[in-house]
């Protein structure tokens, strides 16, 4: 599955997720998987531009983070 195709799945999620929380007015119903999808993005994201820094290289802060489980 490439990016693309991944983060169409990931959307589809969190909008079921996202209507099944208005329909059972319970904002808590699968926040752990909302956020390890957002975690699991934000992560990929942030090794592609520490890979490949570009024009973002002078502002760039490198963060010690712990490894996720």
């Amino acid at each position: 599955m490439d990016i693309r195709e991944r983060l169409v799945k990931e959307m589809e999620i969190l909008l079921k997720l996202n209507c099944r929380r208005e329909d059972e007015s319970e904002s808590w119903i699968g926040e752990s998987i909302e956020r390890e999808i957002l975690n699991r993005e934000l992560r990929e994201l942030e090794m592609d531009i520490l890979a490949d820094p570009g024009a973002l290289e002078s502002q760039l802060v490198r963060v010690n983070r712990p490894k996720p489980h």
